[in-house]
């Protein structure tokens, strides 16, 4: 959007100056909105937009209920009211309890989302795809769910997809946990010519490489310039990538093809991808924080080849505070992007335990020389709250990032508060007398 690509360009002259520090409020609670509280244990969020009218749509699955549900945006008039999300069970007769991930995929890659992945942990331990079979998005019998491993029994954890040898359409790339005699491992399932629901036997899975007891965060990214999808991992702990051996290694012997596995950081699960000068490269934050006043680090990319990074720390005295400070709270989502309406980057996390469940984090002053980070929470604290992931989009298409996220709660003990959404207060909220009273 024009409108943050601007601060994108004075922030670097912003951070060369180090500009004086703005002020700022420890809690800026923010509206929380319900897309749905129907279901019990919502695990993440994902967003698309599978039905092509340039609004964000979004879905996840619910692990305790065994839901896998798409919610399409009914437009920024009706965004508050949670009746106005269409809401379709995608799951296509594939059993979803145990759901651990759900992502929108392009598989035959148009450029548009065709299907849903899903990627199951618990006792049915698969990795479903979820097709559009007939002529209705909103009707629950015209979707079909496929598993795409029946015969390689694994607890599933997130799944992405892409092209990976060069070869038909999107290839799935899936990490998994330990599990058993399973060791967690990132495997890549080769696409079959002309994807569809006819040809799901024909997948073919090959194993990528090992990772640290589960993988936490997958994406697929170039992350050495040579125009290859690498895969770039966190297991619990630790953030590293996969090198794609090439189309010629993959072509000839995708089983015996070596992906070298270079790591970024040794310590920290839960990263995001963030831009926050114009320089080309992208840096990365990985969470670390448990006790400590390490909230992150900065991950500063050093050149386009992947292997050298600059860590810089971000910090608060401020995050184990009130009476949670002997009480548990890890961080579980983090993302970036220009928030707060100033010129400077901010990083917000999402947590579960005791504390303020959603935090936002501005430096002082430019990253490299500033030591202490602003830190302001944008929930109120709770005794107990479990969050998952993240995404900072324009919900409601005002111009301003908003947070979507999920809040799982303690599953059989208490379902959550489900698909959420946080709006942002830059801009002004849209006068809708027909909002119904689903705020939480």
């Amino acid at each position: 959007m024009k409108f943050f690509q601007q601060y994108k360009i004075c922030l670097v002259i912003a951070l060369s100056l180090g500009g004086a520090p703005s002020s700022y409020a420890p809690n800026i609670y923010w509206q929380k909105w319900a897309i749905d509280a129907s279901g019990n244990g919502a695990d993440g969020v994902h967003i698309g937009d599978i039905n092509r009218d340039g609004l964000v749509d979004v879905v996840s699955g619910w692990e305790q209920s065994g839901d896998l549900m798409l919610y399409l945006n009914p437009g920024p008039d009706r965004v508050r009211d949670t009746k106005a999300w269409s809401r379709v069970d995608i799951s296509g007769d594939v059993t979803i309890e145990g759901i651990e991930d759900a992502a929108f995929a392009d598989l035959d890659l148009d450029g548009f989302d065709d299907a849903v992945l899903s990627s199951i942990e618990g006792d049915n331990q698969s990795l479903g795809i979820h097709w559009l079979a007939g002529d209705h998005l909103k009707n629950p019998a015209d979707w079909r769910g496929f598993n795409l491993a029946p015969s390689k029994q694994a607890g599933y954890m997130k799944a992405r997809a892409a092209q990976i040898d060069g070869v038909g359409g999107a290839d799935i790339v899936a990490g998994t946990r330990d599990m058993g005699d399973q060791q967690a491992a990132i495997f890549w399932f080769k696409a079959p010519d002309g994807s569809h629901p006819g040809n799901i036997g024909q997948w073919q899975r090959f194993y990528v490489g090992a990772v640290d007891v589960k993988t936490v965060t997958l994406v697929i990214r170039d992350m050495d310039a040579d125009g290859l999808a690498d895969i770039v991992f966190a297991g619990r702990n630790g953030v590293g990538w996969f090198r794609n051996p090439g189309e010629q290694a993959l072509g000839a012997s995708p089983a015996t093809a070596v992906w070298e596995r270079i790591m970024i950081a040794d310590r920290g699960s839960e990263f995001t991808f963030c831009d926050h000068v114009v320089d080309s490269m992208e840096d990365i934050i990985v969470a670390t924080s448990h006790d400590s006043g390490m909230v992150a680090k900065w991950m500063k990319r050093l050149d386009s080849t992947g292997r050298h990074w600059e860590e810089y720390p971000i910090t608060s005295d401020s995050l184990r505070t009130e009476h949670s400070s002997s009480r548990k709270f890890v961080i579980k989502g983090v993302a970036c992007g220009y928030v707060d309406g100033d010129d400077r980057i901010d990083v917000v996390f999402t947590g579960s335990g005791h504390g303020h469940g959603v935090f936002l984090m501005t430096p002082r002053t430019d990253i490299p020389s500033g030591v202490t980070w602003d830190l302001v929470n944008l929930t109120p604290y709770a005794d107990y709250m479990k969050y998952d992931n993240l995404r900072l989009v324009d919900i409601d298409a005002d111009g301003d990032l908003d947070i979507l996220t999920t809040e799982e709660g303690e599953g059989v003990f208490t379902s959550g508060q489900g698909v959420l959404w946080l709006e942002n207060p830059l801009a002004p909220a849209a006068k809708n007398a027909n909002v119904s009273s689903t705020s939480q």
